[in-house]
């Protein structure tokens, strides 16, 4: 569970910040205290060309127990991996949503509809999907619109991860962490590298790495290597874990991470 295809990356052109225009007409959503909002948006024609032939995107939005529409909340955005039967964000989330919702955060995650093949599930695919994903929320909780995403991920999801948060930079949006888990590159100051976003402020992003003890695929010596990499690359906000775990899903240190992350404004 390793896969990641990365694809052409997004440029500023496909900067799309028409969606809350297009969704207005949409029946209006409620996200409800301890429980999973489920919906579909349709792409408009400048994300239809990054997704290929994903024509919807399958959106999951989880809220934390303590939930009330009237305030503020972080967000986490979940990426899965690309691997044939495991690229589902929408299963990955709900691995992640008790450690989420159990440190205050809104959880949300999005698939493509139809599916694609892994060789059609590139980055431009991802960003698509979280941009409709996230032109949906506004109204769903206080300043939903304005919350700085953090980005989690698992093995080639931690890859998406970490570059969907390069890309949210480059379009001007804050990044408030990023989680990777089970992975063995490095994929965020790569990408951010790439983008031309990698300076002061944006190496300021905590990350937050997870690696299992029994871990063959994404070794322990890996995650150091890639904390190794973030730190010489500028990165100064950086923490590693490690669980008694093999190559999977886990979400054990994942509330450490996000009441981490939650202490940088």
């Amino acid at each position: 569970m390793d896969g990641v295809s990365s694809g052409p990356l997004p440029r500023r052109a496909f900067l799309w910040a028409g969606a809350g225009a297009a969704l207005a007409a949409a029946a209006p959503l409620r996200l409800a205290a301890g429980e999973d909002l489920d919906f579909r948006v349709e792409l408009p024609p400048p994300l239809q060309r990054l997704a290929g032939p994903a024509r919807f995107a399958r959106v999951r939005v989880a809220a934390p127990p303590a939930f009330d529409a009237a305030r503020r909340w972080p967000l986490l955005v979940v990426n899965a991996t690309s691997d044939a039967g495991h690229q589902s964000s929408r299963r990955l989330l709900a691995r992640y949503r008790a450690a989420a919702g159990a440190a205050g955060w809104v959880a949300l995650a999005a698939d493509p509809e139809p599916e694609v093949a892994p060789k059609d599930d590139t980055l431009a695919l991802r960003f698509a999907l979280v941009q409709a994903a996230l032109a949906a929320v506004p109204g769903l909780w206080r300043d939903a619109d304005a919350a700085a995403p953090a980005f989690a991920g698992f093995s080639g999801g931690a890859k998406y991860a970490g570059a969907l948060a390069a890309l949210f930079a480059q379009q001007g949006r804050r990044v408030a962490g990023v989680f990777l888990a089970g992975v063995n590159e490095e994929p965020l100051a790569s990408t951010a590298r790439r983008l031309g976003v990698l300076d002061e402020r944006f190496a300021a992003t905590p990350v937050f790495l997870q690696a299992g003890r029994r871990d063959h695929v994404a070794t322990p010596e890996q995650h150091a290597a890639v904390q190794d990499a973030l730190r010489s690359a500028g990165f100064t906000r950086l923490r590693l874990a490690e669980l008694d775990i093999g190559h999977e899903p886990d979400a054990g240190a994942l509330a450490e991470a996000l009441g981490w992350f939650a202490q940088f404004p």
